[in-house]
């Protein structure tokens, strides 16, 4: 005999939704436009406020102020920030938060558990041989975003050649970088030319100035070491096992409040590659 579960969907609260200003897009309830995750990309000053502690804005800050312009944000006598949540849009799937950063309780679980491998790694580098290699990807994405980067870490199988992609903005203009992480601890291979072609032709595919960033804990064989044109290096620099522990060790001492970005994300990016 089989049991049915019941559904646990707590039925809509329609009288929740009022339209004290007469809105033209119907009665709306307000909601908080913070999430329970730690993302310096989204800790930025919105009408001289920051979000609360171990908080960040739901919103990167071009999406913030477009709701904005488009009437959706409200402000408070205190100065407390929320956002318009339409009935209309209750039924339907909310494109408005098209770019609003997950915030489930399992992700934000995940999330902690890398920043904790990142500083592991930080203080003992001989622990990186025990990290899993997806696992590394999802530390240095947290490395990244405590950088400043806005990052977008790929599904596993399916990267088309690439690991995450990094976006930043600085005086020269937005740049945007296809990173590739090579994590072979297990077995000590290193990657050779075969993995540095396939990250060129992703790069050569994707948008004018974008650079490629191959990672790689065990090192690389010595024909890509030696054997690079002026052409590839340019395209994709080489980071080895040092570079990896030196961005953790930026993370930590970013968290302990004992280092700053101090130049351009993109050349700091690129500091101790090949």
């Amino acid at each position: 005999m089989t049991s049915q579960r019941k559904s646990t969907t707590t039925p809509l609260d329609r009288s929740r939704y009022k339209n004290p200003d007469n809105d033209l897009r119907g009665p709306y309830v307000s909601v908080d436009v913070t999430a329970p995750i730690d993302r310096p990309i989204l800790q930025y000053e919105w009408h001289g406020k920051f979000p609360p502690s171990g908080r960040s804005w739901r919103y990167l800050k071009e999406r913030a102020f477009e709701l904005e312009a488009d009437g959706r944000i409200q402000i408070s006598s205190s100065g407390r920030i929320t956002l318009k949540r339409f009935l209309s849009e209750v039924s339907a799937p909310d494109t408005s938060d098209s770019l609003t950063i997950a915030s489930s309780g399992l992700e934000i679980i995940v999330r902690a558990a890398m920043r904790g491998i990142a500083i592991a790694i930080a203080e003992n580098p001989l622990c990186l041989k025990d990290v899993e290699w997806r696992d590394l990807e999802r530390v240095l994405r947290e490395v990244f975003e405590k950088m400043g980067f806005m990052t977008r870490l790929t599904r596993s199988g399916k990267d088309g050649g690439f690991d995450l992609e990094l976006q930043c903005t600085g005086l020269s203009g937005s740049k945007t970088f296809l990173v590739e992480v090579k994590h072979w601890a297990g077995s000590g291979k290193k990657p050779g030319r075969t993995a540095l072609k396939s990250l060129i032709d992703v790069i050569a595919r994707a948008a004018d100035g974008t650079t490629g960033l191959l990672l790689s804990s065990t090192g690389f064989t010595t024909d890509v070491m030696n054997g690079r044109t002026e052409v590839e290096q340019h395209i994709v620099r080489l980071g080895t096992e040092s570079k990896i522990v030196s961005l953790c060790q930026n993370y930590l001492q970013g968290e302990s409040g004992l280092w700053a970005p101090t130049t351009e994300l993109a050349d700091m990016l690129l500091q101790g590659t090949t």
